[in-house]
């Protein structure tokens, strides 16, 4: 029995659940089973609460530090470049939030503050604010937010009401009291201000339901139901500009709106929400048969992020696994669990197998254009098969 995160309803057992160790975000394994419940009430989906929450984010969470210019691919252009997480965030931002000139921005969880960072590039107008719960990210605010505008672990209180605009990237889905921290974010908008909010659309990447540190896995209606808990009105959802993910514009309401509750879509969340843990059940029985099947044979990963992560976790028991292959040449040439990443057209030809590690829902269009992926003799396995 748990109860829900954004309406307080009691929650009977978990959808899905699985032995330790537990896959994290950062792609490091902890000693907790994996637990993913779906409340029916609003259709809201949570994985259980983390050890020591406070300490996981001040000094092991460490997002995009490894080198300057870090970065994550979250598509790839027509004419095969990489497009980048930050400059898209920045570009939808912008695009969506309506910020008036010379505003008060605060990113609020900023990590690095890239994505802010690159909204001030093309508008010097905007005055940045920077607040993470760790003082790891510092070092990349200096020389471009004034210090007095930095803030780590607790927010000032000069701040309230300071902003015409807050955005908050990926964030919630991290945070174990969901209300409570919108709340917080209302306290801190001006009136009228705006905030912008991405978030994992568990819809439309899976596998997000199983992240560890991933605690909420918002549904449309569950995250109104936590706005207007937090007495922020919602003014746009849009699932479509950035794959996989929610944003979400929402304004400081002088009154809190009422909840316009529709059963029919909470019925239709919870029941998408089961599905996908039942996914998960069939998906890990798959990979298990995979690995036993191709036991022994010279194996590669495509894909270094979450998926690729926990297929290397069932797998290296019982396959000659080899290298990983990623498209992201920020990751190529580097190590992931003691194995090499390298460009996929770079694949050796003495491989016999490559577990496919992408979001199902995209994994074959993904695959499909790769010519050192089509060669006769190696098969390919797809954990959704």
């Amino acid at each position: 029995m748990t109860a829900c995160r954004v309406c307080g309803s009691p929650i009977a057992e978990a959808s899905y659940e699985a032995s330790a160790p537990a896959l994290t975000s950062m792609m490091a394994f902890i000693d907790i089973p994996t637990l993913a419940f779906v409340c029916d009430e609003c259709g809201h989906a949570q994985c259980a609460d983390l050890p020591d929450i406070d300490s996981f984010y001040d000094t092991t969470y460490r997002i995009s530090l490894e080198s300057d210019d870090h970065d994550q691919i979250f598509a790839i252009a027509t004419d095969g470049s990489p497009i980048y997480r930050t400059d898209h965030q920045a570009a939808t931002g912008l695009a969506l939030m309506d910020i008036p000139v010379g505003a008060n921005i605060l990113d609020y969880g900023s990590g690095k503050a890239t994505t802010l960072q690159k909204m001030c590039a093309v508008r010097p107008d905007l005055i940045p604010h920077v607040f993470d719960v760790s003082r790891d990210y510092m070092p990349a605010w200096d020389g471009w937010v004034e210090s007095r505008n930095q803030a780590t672990y607790t927010v000032p209180d000069v701040w309230n009401g300071r902003f015409q605009a807050i955005i908050s990237h990926f964030v919630i889905e991290h945070v174990a009291e969901p209300v409570p921290f919108l709340k917080t974010l209302h306290g801190l908008l001006a009136p009228g201000g705006r905030l912008l909010l991405s978030m994992p659309d568990v819809a439309a990447n899976p596998g997000d339901m199983t992240v560890a540190d991933h605690l909420n896995h918002f549904s449309v209606p569950s995250l109104k139901r936590a706005l207007s808990l937090a007495g922020l009105a919602l003014d746009v959802i849009n699932s479509d500009a950035f794959p996989g993910a929610f944003f979400a514009v929402a304004v400081r309401a002088d009154e809190v709106p009422a909840t316009e509750e529709n059963r029919q879509e909470i019925a239709a969340a919870a029941a998408a929400a089961k599905d996908i843990c039942a996914f998960w059940k069939n998906a890990t029985r798959n990979l298990d048969g995979a690995a036993k099947q191709f036991s022994g044979k010279r194996a590669a990963v495509y894909g270094s992020g979450f998926y690729g992560s926990w297929i290397c976790s069932r797998i290296e028991a019982d396959v000659d696994f080899r290298v990983f292959l990623d498209q992201n040449p920020k990751l190529q040439g580097s190590t992931h669990f003691n194995r090499p990443v390298i460009a996929p057209a770079n694949l050796n030809d003495d491989v016999d197998v490559v577990f496919v590690g992408l979001n199902p829902l995209k994994a074959r269009a993904a695959l499909a254009g790769q010519a050192a992926l089509q060669r006769p003799g190696l098969d390919i396995v797809w954990i959704d098969a």
